[in-house]
């Protein structure tokens, strides 16, 4: 059973974690104090303190929680897996939504790419969206042309680039319209007609 966190807690946290990103965003890491943080976040320093242990604290926990928060979204249920690409499919609109409620945070580590261990845990989760959807079609027995580990490979890596590519252009789509285009890149490719016919 999960403890609620307190509001207040959750806003003082929340200030601190924007004030962090926000000085990511304009220079490097290792550069930032926790003072630097705290007048950033018009908190004190002594509020800091009573809730991290220094800024590395403050990124693993703010990280940690938005990978978390990701890998909920993008869970699999059986019910809503079909090949529709007409559809957008939920998880992507899911993801997509996740992504703009916390979009500096993408933004500052997918687009500027300021913690590489984070990038990779989204490729992470990414890929293992990708094995389950696969493992679906495997069982309603639709071939696949090349090894589906490289399928796999291949899918993860294009869905990762195209969110950084949204995130980079400042979402200048929809979540369900870039859940539509994904869904159609999955399942009929991006051509009106197949050109290699």
């Amino acid at each position: 059973m999960s403890i609620k966190m307190d509001p207040r807690v959750q806003r003082t946290k929340a200030m601190f974690e924007e004030a962090l990103l926000e000085l990511m965003g304009e220079k490097d890491y290792k550069k930032i104090t926790v003072r630097e943080i705290s007048e950033r976040s018009t908190l004190n320093r002594a509020t800091f303190y009573l809730h991290y242990y220094d800024k590395d604290e403050l990124l693993e926990q703010m990280l940690d929680g938005a990978l978390e928060n990701l890998r909920i979204s993008v869970q699999v249920k059986e019910f809503e897996f079909k090949y529709d690409s007409e559809n957008p499919h939920p998880i992507f609109i899911r993801l997509f939504n996740k992504m703009i409620e916390q979009n500096r945070l993408y933004k500052v580590m997918l687009v500027q790419e300021k913690v590489p261990y984070f990038t990779e845990s989204v490729r992470g989760i990414i890929e293992i969206f990708v094995e389950r959807a696969s493992q679906y079609m495997v069982e309603d027995k639709i071939e696949f042309n090349v090894p589906i580990e490289m399928s796999v490979a291949y899918i993860t890596s294009a869905y990762l680039g195209v969110i950084i590519w949204w995130l980079k252009h400042d979402m200048p789509y929809t979540p369900a319209h870039m859940a539509k285009q994904l869904t159609r890149l999955s399942t009929v490719g991006p051509w009106v007609e197949n050109p290699y016919r």
